[in-house]
């Protein structure tokens, strides 16, 4: 992640910011382009925080689709705001107030079982003040009275985080996954794994499978890993998932 961002100026690929890119000039504000298919599509965010969790979001089975800054809390009138006219007409029900009488949540997901949760995103060591938490906190109550359940989410500040290097690696291997990953890899994938646990670099070098296959066998459930304390590496300690995407849940190590 950048530590200071480069405002309204295009990025390069490079290894701390893969295939991401700044969009164009906002005046004041960096906007960060990613992709995200359970936000159908193309989508911007404000952070590389956000985008963090945009990713942790796309990889996580609980999650069936997710949208960034969704709606607005009016926490004068108590009530959630989805549309402009509903934004422009509280604004005006309150003289013009803003700031301090509005919130809005970085991302919404619609879960799997129907449920809806929202997300605050936070960068660590950058979290806010008091007076800001008091906002969320009053924010958060109006929110759960309306089943919208709202989590704080804090990204590490090392890049180097297993979670935050992780993410980068599974959410496109997810897309991979659809080319590469065989019934005949699956197979011998798990046959190899009957007897336990094995190295990364044994399970490639045995079965002759190149190391930028994990990450796709990883996010569809051939194997499981401990991904929330182990970087997908060479040293990483591999099993059988049998379809289980449990690892995957890996948003939940980043809330204090």
């Amino acid at each position: 992640m950048r530590s200071a961002p480069f405002y309204g100026v295009r990025s390069r690929r490079s290894a701390a910011n893969p295939g991401v890119r700044l969009t164009a000039r906002t005046y004041g504000k960096a906007r960060i382009g990613t992709y995200a298919e359970k936000a159908a599509g193309h989508i911007t965010v404000d952070s590389d925080a956000e985008r963090i969790v945009a990713h942790l979001l796309s990889i996580d089975p609980r999650v069936r689709s997710f949208r960034q800054q969704p709606f607005t809390v009016d926490l004068v009138l108590e009530r959630l705001l989805f549309t402009r006219e509903e934004l422009s007409e509280a604004r005006k029900a309150r003289g013009g107030r803003a700031g301090e009488a509005e919130y809005t949540p970085d991302f919404a997901t619609v879960q799997a079982d129907g449920l809806q949760r929202a997300y605050e995103v936070k960068l660590e060591g950058f979290e806010g003040d008091g007076r800001y938490w008091a906002k969320v906190e009053r924010a958060r109550d109006i929110m759960e009275a309306y089943c919208h359940p709202l989590s704080t989410v804090v990204v590490p500040a090392d890049e180097r985080h297993p979670v935050l290097v992780n993410a980068q690696l599974l959410k496109p291997g997810i897309l991979r996954a659809r080319e590469y990953v065989t019934p005949d890899i699956i197979d011998r994938v798990a046959s190899y794994c009957e007897s336990g646990p094995v190295l990364q670099r044994a399970l490639c070098t045995d079965l002759q499978i190149p190391t930028g296959l994990i990450p796709p066998l990883l996010a569809t459930g051939v194997l499981q890993a401990d991904l929330a304390h182990q970087h997908i590496c060479s040293t990483l300690q591999l099993s059988a998932a049998y379809g289980d995407l449990s690892h995957l849940c890996l948003i939940e190590e980043l809330q204090p």
